[in-house]
């Protein structure tokens, strides 16, 4: 089967995004690699009274054949952009470099992308369930409410083997180039579609399509008997409504992981915590992948709960109230005692689907390769 590898590496915001960009460079030339370089550099999609474009193509008019007003994705916005993807107009590394050498402060682009591709990354159009990055190496450089963020991150393909106890490793030219980053901050596995059409029908494609057909149905039942379900569990705490808790835990705050580590732990989960977000993932014995995601504070002190059964190929999410009274997607988060209330009734619910809904699925399914991962998205 065809498996696309994505590896995100650490990054530092004070580094020029054009320090950076040399640094990959040399790691292709280190490795006798020659990338091509696709890259897009934007502007912001609710306009802006200083535009990076007219500074940017004021100072090297040459580059106006790269400038276009479209979306970048169908389900984006039009934006104004420089950007060499989809056109024969040829864009150096130089001209690449001159763009990110200004930014942010004489060129203030709100979103830049630079892409290095080689064969050796493997060929991949879209994964099993969405469309997906072009393979390669991707710097991306863009404003963020609390500043620019920066990403570097690699995705290749390769042919893995289900029986296999390990992930094949990449192209040793490949693996070269990675080496230079440093050890990976997190990684994760798509499952590409086949794109050849005369694939016997059990291919790895067609396996995991009847996965995902034969679970929605039991995804679709336990999204509309959720209530029902936390009534009948009968839950350890009737937490008050969405606009009542609000009310009494204003100001309140605390430290969140150790309850987590604690009643999650016990039941094998472990726990990752990022900006706003803690994931708590753990394996079953036919190597699927549980996971309880909580975004705790990307926008406000409110907790929204997603639990995930996660396989090759397939994704079965449900969204968990965190109270039989909850109204909303977000439930305040208050202090440290109602943090405790909010997590013992997650784990009384995580319980009951554990037993319920993750027995039924992978009663459905194949069980996952043993190197299956599909990261913390």
């Amino acid at each position: 089967m065809q498996v696309a590898v994505q590896v995100e590496f650490k990054t530092e915001r004070r580094e020029p995004l054009g320090v950076l960009i040399r640094r990959v460079a040399a790691q292709f030339r280190q490795a006798g690699v020659q990338p091509t370089i696709v890259a897009s550099f934007t502007d912001s999609p609710r306009g802006t009274k200083i535009s990076a474009i007219d500074r940017a193509l004021k100072k090297y008019p040459q580059l106006a054949a790269l400038e276009r007003e479209d979306a970048p994705l169908p389900s984006m916005p039009s934006v104004r952009r420089l950007t060499n993807h989809g056109t024969p107009h040829a864009l150096t590394m130089e001209d690449v470099l001159a763009l990110a050498d200004g930014v942010p402060r004489s060129l203030p682009f709100h979103d830049v992308t630079v892409q290095f591709r080689h064969a050796d990354f493997g060929q991949a159009t879209a994964t099993a369930s969405r469309a997906s990055s072009a393979l390669g190496i991707t710097i991306q450089d863009s404003w963020w409410v609390n500043g620019r963020t920066r990403s570097l991150s690699a995705l290749y393909s390769v042919d893995a083997n289900a029986a296999s106890k390990k992930m094949p490793d990449p192209p040793a030219s490949i693996g070269s180039i990675l080496a230079g980053f440093g050890k990976p901050r997190r990684s994760r596995q798509l499952f590409l579609k086949s794109s050849d059409t005369t694939a016997p029908a059990e291919s790895g494609a067609a396996v995991h399509a009847k996965e995902r057909s034969a679970i929605e149905p039991i995804v679709d039942k336990y999204r509309s008997e959720m209530r029902s379900l936390i009534e009948r569990v009968a839950l350890p705490y009737d937490l008050p409504p969405e606009n009542e808790a609000r009310q009494t835990n204003l100001g309140a705050n605390g430290p969140l992981k150790p309850t987590l580590v604690q009643v999650f732990g016990s039941r094998g989960f472990d726990c990752l915590g990022g900006s706003g977000i803690f994931t708590l993932q753990h394996r079953t014995a036919d190597n699927h992948v549980v996971e309880l995601k909580l975004d705790v504070g990307t926008w406000s002190r409110s907790v929204t709960a997603m639990f995930r059964v996660r396989g090759p190929g397939y994704n079965a999410t449900l969204e968990l109230p965190v109270t039989t009274r909850a109204q909303r997607r977000q439930y305040p988060i208050g202090d440290v005692e109602n943090w405790e209330r909010i997590v013992a009734n997650l784990a009384t619910i995580v319980d009951e689907l554990e037993r319920t809904f993750v027995n039924e699925i992978e009663a459905t399914v194949d069980p996952a390769p043993q190197w299956f991962s599909p990261g913390r998205d």
